[in-house]
């Protein structure tokens, strides 16, 4: 793959990720109806939290503590050269004890870093969670080991049980890693709907039910997002947000405003739904898809530029085609 092609999706990935994400901060923890109550209209662009929201001290354009630990895991790999789980549960937990405030943190991450803490190693701190804050951590994952799919799998199980150990969690971190490795090998050729249901398959053996729920959002893309999002759910639970991202991809692949603010405007956790479904989104046709004010309006946008261009530069060294 040319290597400029590369850079474009890598950066699509990570940029999309942090910008679904601030787009989705502002309405997390809400309903579609108080989103309008309190923003007077559904969520267009970047938005300041309300007075009373656990993100009201966050500028407009700030991500939450999933892209916080995105990043930690991206920054993991490029010194690591590999997926080093020691060195990541070092990193996840000098996030936990070094972010203050913390943004918004999700209840199985923090238990498990108050077990590293404690001196628990990587292999016993992770907690029976299905919750998704182990799956947000996976695209760094998938873009690393873009081209070696059983590397990949070990990776992202080797990350996921550091904080979550239920095979929910687990299925659900293997299938953003893998969607994104597969959207990033995309051509013009490429069946986004036959790449979830590969995705699918790929994760039954771990758990068969987010297989179950990656299948049927194939079958409901013809949905209005509002419809679509209602019956997927939109809670912190992995068989939720990685559907409803997926959805989102799935509805709109190839605009990231319209897969990234029907995230957004979903509530509960929308701001981990609009980070994976812009991820998605960027991953499979690559930065020039994004907005140009949101690009530069988000927070860190050079950082995640310039990790995104290092994990595409270690990644290619790395050749291969994924079989």
């Amino acid at each position: 793959m040319d290597l400029q092609v590369l850079n474009s999706r890598f950066s699509g990935a990570m940029l999309g990720f942090a910008i679904g994400d601030a787009m989705g901060m502002p309405a997390q923890f809400l309903t579609r109806e108080q989103i309008r109550r309190y923003y007077g209209k559904p969520i267009i662009t970047f938005t300041r939290a309300h007075e009373g929201h656990a993100s009201e001290f966050l500028p407009q354009g700030s991500y939450t503590d999933d892209t916080q630990m995105m990043l930690a895991t991206a920054e993991c790999l490029v010194e690591c050269g590999k997926m080093d789980p020691a060195r990541q549960a070092d990193a996840l937990l000098a996030w936990y004890l070094n972010t203050v405030p913390r943004r918004t943190t999700m209840r199985a991450n923090e238990l498990a870093c108050k077990r590293l803490a404690a001196g628990k190693a990587w292999t016993k701190s992770g907690v029976f969670s299905c919750g998704c804050g182990a799956a947000m951590r996976m695209p760094p994952v998938g873009l690393f080991y873009f081209s070696d799919p059983q590397e990949l799998v070990r990776a992202a199980l080797d990350d996921c049980i550091i904080t979550h150990t239920d095979p929910r969690a687990k299925a659900a971190s293997v299938a953003v890693a893998y969607l994104i490795a597969r959207l990033v090998q995309s051509n013009e050729h490429s069946s986004p709907g036959d790449q979830v249901l590969e995705i699918a398959d790929c994760v039954d053996p771990i758990d068969h039910d987010m297989s179950a729920m990656m299948r049927w959002v194939t079958q409901i893309v013809h949905l209005p997002p509002e419809e679509a999002l209602f019956e997927i759910g939109t809670s912190s639970d992995s068989l939720e947000v990685v559907p409803a991202a997926t959805y989102c991809f799935l509805k709109y692949p190839r605009h990231f405003a319209l897969a990234t603010l029907a995230a957004a405007n979903a509530g509960d956790a929308s701001d981990s739904t609009a980070a994976l479904a812009g991820s998605f989104v960027g991953a499979f046709v690559g930065s020039g898809a994004i907005p140009r004010d949101w690009d530069e309006q988000v927070e860190d946008s050079d950082v995640l530029k310039a990790i995104a261009e290092q994990l595409a530069n270690v990644a290619a060294k790395k050749g291969g085609v994924f079989s």
